[in-house]
């Protein structure tokens, strides 16, 4: 596990140098734009963490097409994104369905006209979320686990980092003319403030998990990235979408399937994800052993 430490060690990292570096970057921000604090923390680490990425890659044999999930011919990765998506968004619906079947998400009054642009912008975000993620979790770091660890480890430390990435904090609201070094590192204590209490959101990340590693299976049998960009490209999109069109009545009976993090991902999800994710790998067990067994008329054939 040292490749899945040392990738963790620089997000870490990233965050740190980030934090030291947030009061600079917000002053020259500022000239443009006044920005929150914890925004320009942010993009500060990943610039820092996009130039780490691309030093650890190096060092670690991992700055190559194959090894970031892009082996394929171009026409094939295409397919695959393609069959990807469609089979995301067949993903998704039950999910949307049973949601709103069950008067959990009710429809908002006042999107009308504007449906068209919201389903596009999910489409866009999703492509945008999906090939950022996929490239990080699914490509590079699925391949330095899988090469020191083997390919279990591979499907579940990624997966688990995956969902952990989702509930950092860190938000603050400081007035313009007091902003200073100190808010930087003010920001990245922050950070882990929802896991004082991992209860609230325990479902979510179990739900994310789950779909991590169902997006890692599909990356260990297809050999790239392609389909999972697809898929999780659906997801992102089908959400941002429900959550456009639609809001969460929480008088309902069955409001807490939703979970807290989206209003989408919780235990309905989880469950569903899960069932999703069983199906997938007992389907690729069969196929492997089905490709394993001799050909019988071949073999009656060959006497």
């Amino acid at each position: 596990m040292r490749s899945f430490v040392l990738f963790v060690a620089l997000l870490a990292g990233s965050l740190i140098v980030a934090a030291a570096l947030t009061y600079p970057a917000w002053l020259l921000v500022s000239l443009v734009s006044v920005e929150p604090v914890h925004r320009v923390m942010n993009r500060v680490a990943m610039l820092i963490a996009l130039i780490g990425l691309v030093v650890l890659t190096r060092r670690l044999g991992l700055s190559n097409r194959e090894a970031a999930g892009y082996g394929l011919p171009r026409s094939e990765f295409l397919r695959q994104l393609v069959f990807g998506w469609l089979c995301g968004l067949g993903l998704m619906l039950p999910l949307v369905a049973l949601l709103i079947g069950l008067g959990i998400r009710t429809p908002r009054p006042d999107i009308d006209g504007s449906l068209l642009l919201i389903i596009g912008g999910g489409i866009v975000s999703g492509l945008v979320v999906a090939f950022i993620e996929e490239t990080f979790f699914r490509g590079v770091l699925f391949s330095a686990v899988a090469r020191s660890s083997g390919a279990l480890a591979a499907v579940l430390a990624p997966s688990l980092l995956y969902a952990a990435l989702h509930f950092l904090g860190g938000k603050l609201r400081v007035p313009a003319d007091e902003v200073s070094w100190i808010h930087g590192f003010a920001v990245l204590g922050r950070l882990l403030e929802r896991y004082a209490d991992p209860l609230t959101f325990a479902d979510s990340f179990l739900a994310l998990a789950v779909l991590g590693m169902l997006l890692a299976l599909v990356r260990l049998r297809t050999g790239a990235i392609a389909a999972c960009i697809g898929l999780h490209a659906a997801g992102v999109g089908t959400i941002a979408v429900l959550r456009a069109s639609t809001h969460v009545d929480t008088a309902s009976d069955y409001a807490v399937l939703a979970g807290s993090y989206d209003g989408v991902i919780g235990w309905a999800a989880l469950a569903w994800f899960a069932t999703i994710t069983l199906a997938y790998r007992m389907a690729g067990r069969r196929s492997a052993v089905a490709r394993a067994q001799p050909d019988d008329t071949g073999e009656r054939g060959s006497r």
